[in-house]
């Protein structure tokens, strides 16, 4: 087994070595932490958890601001939630969903090559203490990071305190990174010489002022697993839908068989779609994408099918990171592993012409869509990088099934007549896909056309009648919304009605 000092090199960083006991009490009342992390890879598993028990028996009232990547496990965020006052950008922690929605916690919801600039023009104000895993400290004091990127060199870079995580539990990951910083005004943000997935235009480490490290920590826990489904019949027609699109604009844009790459979200459809196009056609697959998963291994051993990869984190299940494991050395010729800014970046979305696909709550007629709220105000994770890359993306395309049961029984339906929350608006999707079908907005025509579309071909056919009643009901204008509140609440109750109805097996 690897040890602290294998991992190690720098003699004045080995002095710092101390329990994690003792490196909590660098973070106060009111401080601003800024850690490592992106969906669940590369957290500080040892000191959050430590600093959530120490800040309990030693200032149970102490609240400082939370600042990551995107999401940590429960394990990491779960014990400290209730000691958080504010948190940014993205988190999937039901503790601290409860509290955002209680008013105990402020959140906020930032697009996320947005947030990791804001972090480095100081717009979150200083940050206090950051904490980042590793999997080596270089001789000359620089790091490699570990399973994700995220925001850990912005928070190395502003930092007034670092406190490294050194996890010798993890695999030593030298030579998977590129990183890169942002600009920061008055400097001019150079455009990126970046025009193919595979390029480098960093460093494979993190270079920071090493005087700020007060504290350097083991860690012997490996990445928390991501639970994974198995693909329902429905996740398999939603993909096959997929590909049908993908394989329409393959005759009709000439592509051949080279796909533009690919940004996959995370969860069970974005795994089924991964899967289908494996079976596809298409030949040297490239993702450019956020998160490397299960459903990309099999890639990896097929140099006809796969070219190599893109992404600011590795996240998998328990099985994926066994597999992983065994295929780690051809991961890290094929993967790079950039910051979010990076991965997320607009300027290469649009310059790559990279095919975006995500999954969202609800979408309604007209193609806007709702990735964040249930019913408009309980908040589930966060906007992440669905933005970033439907707005930019060569294709969107917006994927979800067309029901939902709630767990009072009732089904209801993800395309409705309007969204109650909008996160994507109509001008930012191409191509709307559930497992019925898929409807277009690529082409020249009114929004009344596309929402007949998008009844016909994605919404259930036990809400279609129902839907075609509110686009008959709001009446005429480019894009008509129903004003009569007597109508409306009339649709409302039929609406309602339709679900405790939904056909059994349907």
């Amino acid at each position: 087994m690897t040890t602290l000092r294998d991992r190690i090199e720098n003699a004045e960083l080995l002095a710092k070595v101390v329990p994690v006991e003792e490196a909590v009490k660098h973070v106060t009342d009111g401080s601003t932490v800024a850690i490592s992390g992106f969906t669940k890879s590369g957290e500080p598993k040892t000191f959050f958890p430590a600093l959530a028990r120490h800040l309990a028996q030693t200032a149970p009232d102490a609240r400082i601001t939370l600042l990551s990547g995107a999401s940590l496990s429960d394990d990491v965020e779960g014990p400290m939630a209730p000691f958080i006052r504010k948190r940014g950008p993205y988190m999937s922690s039901a503790i601290s969903r409860k509290l955002i929605h209680s008013g105990e916690m402020d959140f906020t919801d930032v697009h996320l090559s947005a947030f990791a600039r804001n972090l480095m023009y100081g717009f979150y104000g200083e940050i206090d203490v950051a904490v980042v895993e590793v999997s080596r400290i270089r001789e000359d004091g620089s790091v490699v990071l570990s399973s994700s990127v995220g925001v850990s060199a912005e928070a190395l870079a502003r930092a007034r305190k670092i406190i490294l995580e050194v996890n010798t539990a993890a695999p030593d990951y030298t030579g998977f990174h590129d990183i890169v910083l942002p600009a920061v005004h008055p400097k001019v943000g150079w455009p990126l010489p970046l025009v193919n997935v595979r390029d480098r235009i960093g460093t494979p480490y993190v270079e920071f002022d090493r005087s700020k490290v007060v504290a350097v920590v083991e860690s012997v826990t490996p990445d928390h697993p991501v639970p994974f489904k198995a693909a329902s019949d429905t996740d398999r027609r939603i993909a096959q839908n997929v590909i049908d699109f993908l394989m329409q604009c393959r005759q009709q844009f000439g592509w051949g068989k080279r796909l533009p790459p690919i940004q996959s979200g995370v969860g069970n459809v974005a795994n089924a779609i991964i899967g289908e196009l494996y079976a596809s056609p298409f030949q040297k697959i490239r993702f450019w994408t956020e998160v490397f998963q299960d459903g990309m291994l099999r890639y990896v051993e097929d140099d006809a099918k796969f070219e190599s990869a893109s992404a600011t984190a590795v996240s998998f299940s328990a099985e994926g990171r066994r597999r992983f494991l065994e295929l780690f050395e051809r991961c890290r010729d094929k993967l790079v592993l950039r910051p979010m800014w990076l991965s997320n970046s607009p300027e290469i979305i649009s310059r790559l012409f990279v095919i975006a696909m995500n999954t969202p709550i609800e979408v309604d007629i007209y193609g806007h869509v709702n990735s964040t709220h249930i019913d408009g105000s309980r908040i589930v994770n966060g906007l992440g990088g669905s933005g970033d890359f439907f707005r930019n993306a060569y294709l969107s395309i917006v994927h979800t099934p067309s029901t939902r049961q709630l767990k009072d029984g009732r089904v209801v339906s993800c395309v409705m007549p309007y969204v109650r929350h909008i996160d994507h608006t109509e001008h930012d999707i191409k191509c709307v896909v559930t497992e019925h079908g898929y409807a277009l907005n690529m082409d020249i025509r009114s929004p009344k056309r596309r929402a007949v579309d998008i009844i016909e071909r994605c919404a259930h056919p036990h809400f279609r009648p129902l839907l075609h009643a509110y686009l008959g009901m709001a009446g005429a204008g480019d894009e008509p919304r129903a004003t009569d509140m007597k109508a409306l609440e009339a649709w409302w109750r039929d609406y309602d009605e339709a679900c405790r109805n939904f056909p059994k097996g349907g």
